[in-house]
């Protein structure tokens, strides 16, 4: 069941009658901070992984 009005869905699930409310914005601000922690701790793992790799070495460098 969907109340427009004050945006709530409302359903039953194994027994249980469930409510979905909006989040309030200082909920959604700190969900957007995790997430973008989340990405930069996620790009310096990928950048330490790669700066550790060695390249192979293929002898002419006058290719690249």
């Amino acid at each position: 069941m969907n109340d427009g009005l004050i945006n709530m869905y409302s359903f039953e699930m194994d027994g249980r009658h469930i409510i979905l409310v909006p989040l309030i914005l200082k909920q959604i601000y700190n969900d957007q901070l995790k997430l973008k922690m989340t990405e930069k701790e996620s790009l310096y793992i990928r950048e330490t992984f790669f700066a550790n790799k060695v390249l192979p070495d293929f002898g002419n460098d006058d290719i690249f």
